[in-house]
């Protein structure tokens, strides 16, 4: 698959930094038009206990006139720190009213409401959304399993700064299920341009995952991409914590993996891999499908 349109959705209360940097770093890599969706949280109700009709009226527009500078000046400042970091890479930042007029650029737009509903919603338009771990905040974590899940859009999980250029390597968690294919594929793009890609499987006996890797490295060459494969013992690791501690080793600037390849329920009582990395991966960009 190709990749050119990118959705970064910001939160309106957090660092916005790690996002901005990854999407626009993957935008530069496979010149893709990336586009920045602003979410703000609509003002909060109003309490009009034992007031009358002129001081309810007079309470209810205090906090939302507040709210609605508050927004604006956020909103303004948000905005400014994306155009800074196009600038910064060589993107032009398009108008509200101009269209595309070559797939390297950035766009701005602005929504109020449930910021993972509308973030979820908007991802199905685009070929990538690039999200936070868990590590910057809890609500980024929601939005990645639920644009995972629903849309089945490949996520890409932005570290808290960007410490290497995406296509300076690619990791692949390799464990055969579907949807670690489905990652592979998804990531060709990426890996088409790095200068090195590992395939990691963890498991205690080698011997179960050479097979499969065998398999994947051939589907890796008829795209034009040498990798080299190895098997990692977990040791008394978790999975997650072998994988993570592998992309550390082997200094990957792209960790890829599939996403809940065990069943919802299972996941959500044990935990697993994609869980753990989705609240650990604060060192480096991970793509994920599912």
């Amino acid at each position: 698959m190709s990749i050119k349109r990118i959705l970064v959705p910001l939160p309106g209360s957090a660092s916005h930094t790690g996002q901005i940097e990854t999407a626009l770093s993957a935008a530069k890599a496979l010149g893709a038009h990336v586009q920045a969706l602003f979410i703000s949280e609509p003002p909060p109700p109003v309490t009009r206990g034992g007031l009358t009709a002129t001081e309810m009226g007079r309470t209810a527009a205090l906090p939302v006139n507040w709210h609605a500078e508050e927004r604006e000046r956020t909103v303004r400042d948000a905005r400014e720190v994306f155009a800074q970091a196009c600038a910064v890479v060589g993107i032009p930042m398009l108008s509200a009213s101009d269209e595309p007029g070559s797939p390297l650029a950035a766009s701005w737009r602005e929504a109020e409401g449930s910021y993972v509903e509308i973030a979820v919603q908007r991802a199905a338009a685009f070929d990538l959304m690039v999200a936070a771990s868990a590590t910057v905040m809890e609500s980024l974590m929601d939005i990645a399993e639920q644009s995972l899940l629903q849309t089945r859009r490949p996520v890409l999980l932005a570290p808290a700064s960007l410490q290497s250029d995406l296509t300076d390597s690619a990791m692949i968690a390799w464990d055969e299920s579907p949807e670690c294919w489905h990652a592979v594929s998804a990531a060709i793009p990426f890996m088409q341009l790095a200068k090195s890609v590992q395939v990691i499987s963890v498991d205690r006996d080698a011997s179960n995952r050479q097979a499969s890797q065998a398999e994947v490295l051939a589907y890796l060459r008829c795209h034009g991409i040498g990798a080299t494969a190895q098997v990692v013992a977990p040791e008394l690791r978790s999975v997650g914590d072998t994988l993570l501690a592998a992309g550390a080793e082997h200094e990957a600037g792209l960790l890829i993996m599939g996403a809940y390849s065990h069943s919802r329920l299972r996941e959500m009582l044990l935990g697993g891999a994609t869980r753990h990395i989705l609240k650990n991966a604060s060192a480096r960009p991970v793509l994920l499908a599912h």
